[in-house]
């Protein structure tokens, strides 16, 4: 996954993507060929969701973000 990543930029795989994609804005980048998994489908993070944040540039986690995190 590292190789086919992009500089400055998060890059999951669509399991990670499973559990997080409430959470935050992403982009899907089609199916990408990962080392010794075959071709899987990935995806860039872009920002914390406005409903989670507690910035406007989506950095930082806001309360009920952080409550949802201590619950698991």
């Amino acid at each position: 996954m590292e190789s086919s990543g992009s500089p400055g930029k998060i890059n999951i795989s669509s399991t990670t993507f499973a559990i997080v994609k409430d959470f935050f804005e992403s982009e899907s980048r089609g199916k990408i060929a990962a080392k010794n998994k075959g071709e899987i489908e990935m995806y860039f993070i872009h920002r914390i969701r406005p409903d989670f944040s507690a910035d406007t540039a989506g950095i930082l986690p806001n309360e009920k973000f952080l409550s949802y995190l201590k619950s698991l």
